[in-house]
């Protein structure tokens, strides 16, 4: 039965007594108040009926105080309401809070507490670095505001911070529903439109921190990180992402059971940035993802549109203002050095004059630079590698670069410029000078790898290999000019030949494998291994390498960076046609006939765009023709005081093959390949 049923009913009392078919709840409505047999009027039943209803507040909410859910009536959501105000009883009239607006009420706490905490930490960090200290207290003790102080310091304002969406991982402790309510909304900006999945935007960026970032040194990642967490467009942009990604997807070890297919993935970045990214975007962002690219297309081995790439990225340094404040002088200072850098490294690969960058050039310790040496730098390869760590000591390692780079310039200009006098001997010696005196000015943390007790990083290692392939680079030339007293030079440049493949082999290869090497040490691996080949392949006792030996280990590091860099196929197989030409066999034809996809044969055009050039080889006879005639005498006279000794008599003899005889290696390799036919 229904409560309904039960209830008295207070419908019209006005029935008669002679009616005996009245039901007897209909005569129970009468008012008990009234005379029996006295008849109660017309007006008196409407108003006894309107006094009788329930009455209804002016204003209903639906989340009524307690009293009113009580005695289940409604409510008007008034403090306190209009029936807990009129009631006799004291009970408080007291409202719980809706759930969802106390999720609401919670967000804006904890955005509220985020903003505040920000700002501290804007705060505490200008402090420790004893930025405008005095100021800053005095301000505090004024009262004024964290927001008016960090405004002040030109740090990030507390608008843009308000505005932020927590940041998606899979440690996130925001689920999905929580972005339904009003005080947090979804991701207002996304980064890349190609995945979704933070796991897999965690894994390439820390592919590319470990392994990019440290060489080539394009952005602050301080700044970028901190901007694509707040989501804000001041240091990072969806282009800068995207090409990030893109060359993060090279360095993913392909496993067995992978849930995404990498090599897409980086197709679609790559993508993206070409169809959204502008020439015109004058922006540091769409700089330094311009010279990102150039990576990129190096490591596809699209050299040609790579060098494209970074000619705008290039062109645009001179219209950007760095005045604008601290912290982005910070950024542009890494720009600017880090495309300074891969311009030269490029030249000097390629064997083109590089561009000259009309900015300042930062030698100077800096107050954080020890902070920023002290910085970990992570041994990652995989999604949950327990990687070591180390300190990174990339302050040091990018100003000690900038310094060589300075010089390589220098050399690449004199060696490959169409322009300005012919090269003397003094020019080759005080460029050689200038070479082993940065080497033995280097820190001695960074220098001294075989004496520190750390580990040896990767980016520290491929300075130093920068730094031998750079005096092979300036000496080689003088191995085969007509006239010139080679052997003042052989036992210098085998030096610095072995020191680099040892570096690579028992270093760079032992610790890290060639997997992850940077595409341009590719070419520092062919040309030490081509010069060793072509003119010291008998070598010498003790341990270094032969030509064979040389040829062995380029191909064989080739073939691990060939896992993800495709680059690596052409560079391997013009390494191949060098071991031919030198008649060279080797127990490799198993390793060099390994049909890795996607080509096994390479035509001239492949070769072309991997190095923008047939062949990988220095262009030895257009750099004879910048040589002055009088360039072996006056070596003879000034090339004591730089080192460069005749061999005394119980002096090592280095085996290099006389013209005669690598002409008749080329011919037998000829009736070999005849035979073989």
């Amino acid at each position: 039965m229904s409560f309904r049923k039960i209830r008295p009913s207070f419908g019209d009392s006005s029935v008669s007594t002679s009616n005996p078919s009245q039901s007897t709840s209909e005569s129970t409505g009468s008012d008990p108040r009234r005379v029996r047999g006295e008849k109660e009027p017309a007006e008196s039943s409407n108003s006894s009926l309107s006094s009788k209803r329930r009455r209804v507040p002016e204003s209903v909410t639906r989340n009524a105080c307690l009293n009113c859910k009580k005695a289940r009536v409604k409510c008007d959501g008034k403090k306190p309401c209009k029936r807990c105000a009129t009631r006799v009883e004291t009970a408080e009239c007291i409202y719980e809070i809706h759930i969802k607006h106390a999720k609401e009420e919670l967000v804006k706490q904890i955005k509220d507490l985020r903003a505040k905490d920000h700002m501290t930490e804007q705060i505490l960090q200008a402090l420790s670095t004893d930025e405008q200290v005095p100021e800053i207290l005095e301000r505090l003790r004024n009262g004024e505001t964290y927001e008016s102080i960090v405004e002040w310091l030109g740090r990030a304002p507390m608008d843009d911070f308000e505005t932020l969406s927590p940041r998606l991982s899979q440690h996130s402790t925001f689920e999905p529903s929580d972005h339904e309510m009003g005080g947090v909304s979804a991701t207002n900006l996304k980064w890349t439109s190609v995945t979704s999945n933070t796991a897999v935007l965690d894994h390439l960026f820390q592919l590319y921190f470990a392994w990019i970032h440290p060489v080539h040194t394009l952005f602050s990642e301080g700044h970028f990180v901190d901007s694509y967490k707040r989501q804000s467009e001041k240091y990072c942009s969806s282009n800068l992402v995207n090409a990030i990604c893109a060359m993060a997807c090279y360095l993913h070890s392909a496993a067995e059971g992978d849930d995404f297919d990498f090599d897409q993935f980086g197709t679609e970045f790559s993508d993206a940035v070409r169809s959204d990214i502008d020439a015109d975007d004058k922006s540091i962002t769409t700089i330094q993802a311009f010279a990102v690219m150039f990576l990129v297309d190096c490591a596809r081995g699209n050299g040609l549109r790579a060098s494209s790439y970074l000619r705008v990225a290039t062109s645009s340094l001179s219209t950007v203002d760095y005045h604008q404040n601290e912290w982005f002088a910070e950024v542009w200072k890494n720009t600017v050095r880090g495309v300074r850098n891969l311009n030269v490294e490029w030249a000097q690969m390629t064997f083109q004059v590089p561009p000259t960058i009309s900015a300042a050039v930062y030698y100077d310790v800096e107050e954080n630079d020890e902070e920023i040496d002290a910085a970990k730098w992570y041994f990652y390869r995989y999604v949950n590698d327990q990687c070591p760590a180390w300190p990174g000591l990339l302050a040091t390692t990018n100003r000690e670069k900038s310094k060589l780079t300075a010089i390589i310039q220098d050399v690449v200009t004199l060696m490959y410029a169409h322009y300005g006098p012919q090269v003397s001997a003094h020019h080759l010696l005080q460029q050689y000078g200038r070479l082993v005196a940065w080497r033995e000015e280097l820190p001695s943390v960074i220098g001294n790898i075989e004496n520190n007790n750390s580990q040896a990083l990767p980016h520290v290692l491929s300075l130093l290999i920068l730094y031998s392939n750079t005096v092979v680079h300036l000496l080689r030339p003088l191995l085969d000019l007509e006239g010139f007293p080679s052997p003042l030079i052989e036992e210098i440049i085998w030096n610095h030949a072995q020191q680099g493949l040892f570096l690579l082999d028992e270093h760079y290869r032992t610790q890290y494998t060639c997997r992850y090497q940077p595409v341009l040490q590719m070419f520092s691996i062919l040309h030490l291994s081509d010069l060793v080949a072509r003119f010291f392949p008998g070598g010498v006792e003790g341990g270094s390498k032969d030509g064979p030996d040389a040829i062995q280990f380029g191909i064989e590091a080739l073939i691990q960076s060939r896992t993800g860099f495709p680059v690596a196929g052409p560079l391997q197989d013009m390494l191949s046609r060098t071991a031919q030409e030198c008649s060279i066999r080797f127990p490799l034809n198993e390793l060099v006939a390994i049909p890795i996809p996607p080509k096994g044969v390479y035509r001239i055009d492949d070769l072309i765009d991997a190095c923008t050039r047939p062949s990988y080889i220095q262009p030895v006879n257009e750099i004879h023709s910048r040589y002055l005639p009088s360039l072996s005498a006056d070596w003879l006279a000034g090339g004591a005081t730089f080192g460069f000794l005749e061999p005394g008599s119980g002096a090592r003899r280095l085996r290099i093959p006389s013209a005669e005889e690598r002409g008749a290696q080329s011919l037998m390799q000829i009736r070999n390949l005849l035979n073989r036919n």
